[in-house]
């Protein structure tokens, strides 16, 4: 990863979140959304810098004006990528990197939706968004026996385990809980104001995280 790249990654995980409050006071808009779990394609044993040459090898392009994402844990992306057939293709595949927090190597996420060069406003409100399709899509492209397409001595897993199946349930019931012991101190006396709620509930649309989780842990 170059100086400007890392630089550009930088500057949106540090403005995003305060650009989404803005937008969401305003219209409802988002800056940061939510990575999920079944989301979820692969781990793969390398730096970052080296999954993002080999998706760079496949056709992907940088997609430095997407949404900040986090996962419910407070992991915040460090990479946005996106594959397209074309420049103006109605739709497109957009991979979304973790990095692990305890070890070296990177998680993949990935979903299929709108191009938002093609159709900003459906890309947007997520109509179209498939991340079973962009999954499968992702594992497809990178993929390649026992090691990565275009990386060959890179070590890759597909997780599986419970643990990380039921991480995303677990940590959506501890910020219920942290949420429901707020409301309860928030009516005593002599206690302090309560910081915002960390998990934001949306109509007709799957709940999402705070901004204010992300770079947490």
């Amino acid at each position: 990863m170059s100086y400007r790249e890392d630089f550009v990654n930088a500057l949106r995980r540090r403005f995003l979140p305060q650009t989404h409050f803005l937008l969401q006071g305003t219209f409802g808009g988002y800056a940061v959304s939510h990575t999920t779990a079944d989301e979820y394609a692969l781990t793969v044993h390398c730096s970052e810098a080296t999954i993002e040459d080999v998706l760079e090898q496949l056709g992907f392009s940088r997609n430095p004006i997407a949404a900040l994402k986090v996962r419910m844990d407070g992991n915040t992306s460090e990479g946005s990528w996106v594959w397209r057939p074309s420049l103006f293709a109605d739709e497109q595949l957009h991979i979304v990197l973790h990095d692990l927090e305890n070890e070296s190597g990177v998680d993949v996420y990935a979903h299929w939706e709108c191009s938002w060069i093609r159709h900003p406003y459906k890309h947007y409100v997520a109509r179209g968004y498939d991340a079973e399709k962009g999954v499968a899509l992702a594992r497809r492209w990178l993929v390649d026996g026992d090691e990565l397409e275009c990386g060959p001595g890179i070590d890759y897993e597909i997780d599986n385990s419970l643990a990380r199946r039921a991480s995303e349930a677990l940590w959506l019931s501890y910020y219920r809980l942290e949420e429901a012991k707020a409301a309860i101190a928030s009516k005593l006396p002599f206690v302090d104001g309560v910081e915002r709620p960390q998990i934001i509930e949306r109509e007709g649309a799957r709940d999402s995280v705070s901004p204010t989780i992300t770079g947490k842990r």
